[in-house]
């Protein structure tokens, strides 16, 4: 068996703009998938996590002049092989964070083939320690409407829907307006509900102990980013400064910055997103990595059914996933996860025992299907 070919697509979701995070305005999110082809017929799809306006031409040219070429004729059961001969190809290369994005992608695109010529779902074959992954609701946007009491009875909603907890953003306001927030939130979803705060690398260090601080009375279970990701001393003041526990660094492609994060003690929770680190092969690592710390994983996604899928098989296949991010507001061709029988059930997303991601769409079925949404 070989490799023939490797297809990209990028689709589009727009945005009104009339909801932002800490840090920017929502006007449209880009989607890279990544399609992996056999010389059988058979195929596997993945997703590379791009966020930013020219982020996705980026890396889907990365995919298609560096990645592409360097995996043709291997075989896609050697997920391991090509694993490293991507890692070892991107150290002089200089393309960073893109190149990871974009092994991520194709990473889980042959994992998705392998279970489909397996004829198992990812879950299993990636350990099998569950067929459910826990998953918590993400989003607490700001936007004119976004009160906190709407913002309150919006979360609160969702948790009532099945979801095992709630993640707001943090610092996009004053420190008195985002603490309305966070008690509102607290007092409408009940105090036994896991409530998380995302700062999304934005505060100082100063700014950081000081929101900490004052989030101590309503219970978080954890605070995420609080400060730049590259400044671990910052960290390991906030820290030493909260009871509160630090996930993070979320959106790192870099094992050695994750590796510090643990051996430093850093953070409680090592946050990494299956879209940009690697795929399923280094989020295995990640999960391995973390456990010889004794540190559960939690993990970011804010990707399409396809990265949610992708984390979800990893989450639920690993024994030290704490929780899973579960978007409330990106949720682009999510109808075809519960087409494939992805439910939710107290708070969890249970995986369907079907092969591979258990999604068996091609790249223009998306296309097609993008056109009718």
């Amino acid at each position: 068996m070989r490799i023939t070919n490797v297809a990209t697509r990028i689709l589009t979701h727009a945005y009104d703009g009339s909801v932002r995070n800490t840090r920017h305005a929502w006007t449209g999110k880009d989607y890279l998938f990544v399609s992996v082809e056999a010389d059988d017929g058979s195929f596997g799809l993945g997703e590379c996590y791009c966020s930013g306006p020219g982020a996705a031409p980026v890396v889907e040219a990365i995919v298609r002049n560096e990645i592409a070429p360097l995996i043709l004729g291997e075989d896609p059961r050697a997920i391991r092989r090509i694993q490293k001969k991507l890692r070892d190809a991107h150290v002089l290369n200089g393309r960073g964070d893109g190149a990871g994005t974009g092994t991520a992608g194709v990473d889980i695109a042959l994992w998705d083939l392998l279970g489909k010529i397996c004829g198992q779902p990812l879950f299993r074959l990636l350990g099998g320690f569950s067929d459910r992954a826990a998953i918590y609701g993400s989003s607490g946007m700001y936007g004119p409407a976004l009160t906190p009491e709407r913002l309150a009875e919006d979360m609160a909603r969702a948790v009532a829907g099945g979801l095992g907890g709630i993640k707001i953003k943090g610092a996009g306001d004053t420190l008195t307006a985002d603490l309305k927030r966070v008690a509102a939130v607290r007092a409408a979803i009940g105090p036994d509900a896991r409530l998380m705060v995302d700062a999304m690398f934005a505060p100082d260090v100063p700014s950081a102990i000081r929101m900490a601080r004052a989030l101590e009375p309503y219970g978080l279970h954890f605070l995420e980013a609080p400060t730049a990701a590259a400044d671990l001393a910052g960290w390991r003041s906030i820290r030493e400064s909260t009871s509160i526990p630090l996930a993070g660094p979320e959106l790192a492609s870099n094992v050695d910055l994750m590796r510090d994060y643990l051996t430093r003690g850093i953070v409680h929770f090592l946050q990494f997103d299956v879209t940009i680190a690697g795929g399923l092969t280094q989020g295995l690592d990640l999960a391995a990595l973390a456990g010889c710390h004794h540190r559960p994983v939690t993990l970011h996604c804010s990707g399409s059914a396809i990265g949610t899928a992708a984390s979800a098989h990893l989450a639920a296949a690993v024994s030290n996933c704490d929780s899973m991010e579960f978007h409330l507001m990106h949720q682009f061709l999510h109808e075809h996860m519960w087409d494939a029988g992805f439910a939710i059930d107290a708070g969890a997303l249970v995986l369907p025992d079907r092969p591979g991601l258990g999604i068996d769409l091609r790249l223009e079925d998306l296309r097609a299907a993008r056109a009718a949404a």
